[in-house]
């Protein structure tokens, strides 16, 4: 599930409503897993993910991950699988996330 990109419900912080959003997974805890947002919005500290950099499925068009916003859901949640990023890219992405929260890598 690590590198997988869902569609999910995605809750607003006062969590009055949601809409579907695609989260790539990047931890995954028991029934729960942390995921990233993407979106198609571009601004600061957010990686570019484009059809080249899924070992299987596709985007619809390409993507921005958002760095280091994330957020951990139930796996109920993942309702819709959609792709897998490739082991490279995924290293970049580690490791900007752990740049970006102060942890070592």
């Amino acid at each position: 599930m690590v590198g997988s990109i869902y569609l999910a419900k995605i809750y607003f912080t006062d969590l009055s409503e949601y809409k579907i959003r695609p989260v790539l997974v990047i931890k995954e805890l028991g029934e729960d897993c942390i995921c990233l947002q993407l979106t198609s919005q571009y601004n600061k500290s957010k990686i570019k993910i484009t059809k080249d950099d899924l070992s299987n499925g596709k985007l619809k068009k390409d993507s921005l991950i958002v760095v280091p916003k994330n957020f951990t859901l139930h796996n109920s949640i993942l309702f819709k699988y959609i792709a897998n990023v490739k082991e490279e890219k995924l290293k970049t992405i580690f490791n900007l996330f752990c740049k970006e929260i102060g942890c070592d890598v």
